[in-house]
């Protein structure tokens, strides 16, 4: 508005003073109206794509949103009513034109609304998560590695990329920035609890989550009759890979365990992590022995401090197949140990 009267008495003969006050005036009020008339009719417009929203009519809302960018561009709700409604035709893992389309249309709003309202946490959130539900992974990893170059402890970014490489199932990274993350909280013993469960689940996923009831000590009825182990599959952690994980995982719960020497959780993945290393050795029985020792050992432990009883051997060893003797120690985490899901905030 000051532009339009500063332009108008410029151009208007010094002479006629009042004249030229009462025609740059008029041009002022023409002016201001027009501006009230484009912020009504811009608002008209969001309200417009709220109800179709509302409606499930997310293009038609969509549409309503981007007519309504040319009366009110620097309204924050109207960037963030496009953004949610962008996100929510996004179909997570689809990889289709309509759907890179919708993800672009969502991160390019929500960045608008960062930049108009940066001290709302919305936007980041917003941006973050349209990214993971887009499966962008490359760009979320630059964004994270960026941030810790800025900043080398920043654990929330160290968070993003366990999650990153989690979902994209790049074991190898994600184990990387679980143990980068146990570094940068080398005195809690969470941390390294986390870095445990993540190897477990590893395994329990990948090959060892039906093998828990075989037994490969010779049958002393049938002395000489071979036993057949459980096969392993495609894709599945086997042999010596299959013992590092182990051994890496009670590496670090070792450490959880000695900065609280009182932690069940850390006890029962022990025991389940060093029933997994058994797996390995179903051609060794004495090594797969000495492997189920140990995870008798830390069940007990756990248990103990649990305040739970310990289960006692049933007489036949061989014919126990629910893991609950000495020879067979659950491979379920038992109640009270907590499967590690990794959920802290970017």
């Amino acid at each position: 508005m000051a532009a339009v009267y500063e332009n108008c008495f410029l151009a208007f003969p010094r002479g006629r003073m009042n004249a030229r006050f009462l025609f740059c005036l008029a041009i002022g009020a023409v002016a201001l109206a027009s501006s009230g008339c484009g912020e009504v009719r811009g608002r008209r417009k969001i309200q417009e794509g709220n109800r179709l929203y509302k409606d499930g009519e997310y293009k038609a809302a969509v549409a309503a949103f981007t007519e309504a960018e040319e009366f009110v561009p620097n309204f924050p709700v109207l960037w963030l009513n496009k953004g949610f409604t962008c996100q929510k035709m996004l179909i997570p893992g689809a990889h289709t034109p309509d759907n890179e389309a919708a993800a672009t249309c969502a991160l390019e709003a929500f960045k608008r609304f960062k930049d108009l309202k940066p001290a709302d946490p919305r936007g980041d959130t917003l941006y973050v998560q349209t990214l993971f539900d887009a499966e962008r992974y490359d760009e979320l990893s630059k964004m994270f590695e960026q941030r810790l170059v800025r900043n080398p402890k920043d654990i929330d970014a160290v968070n993003g990329l366990i999650q990153v490489y989690t979902k994209a199932n790049k074991t190898e990274e994600a184990l990387t920035w679980y143990q980068k993350k146990a570094e940068i909280k080398a005195d809690e013993p969470e941390a390294q609890y986390s870095v445990g469960v993540f190897l477990w689940q590893q395994l329990m996923q990948k090959g060892g989550g039906d093998k828990a009831s075989f037994d490969p000590r010779p049958d002393p009825n049938k002395p000489k009759e071979k036993k057949e182990a459980p096969l392993f599959g495609m894709g599945d952690i086997v042999s010596q890979q299959r013992v590092d994980y182990a051994d890496l995982g009670i590496e670090f719960l070792n450490k959880a365990v000695a900065l609280k020497p009182k932690y069940p959780e850390a006890m029962t993945y022990l025991n389940l992590l060093y029933r997994q290393k058994s797996f390995a050795y179903f051609d060794q029985p004495e090594e797969w022995q000495k492997c189920v020792d140990e995870a008798v050992k830390w069940m007990k432990k756990s248990l103990e401090l649990q305040g739970r009883s310990i289960p006692t051997a049933p007489p036949n060893p061989d014919q126990s197949e629910k893991g609950a003797d000495e020879g067979k120690p659950d491979e379920a985490p038992p109640r009270g140990a907590r499967p590690h899901k990794d959920t802290d905030k970017r």
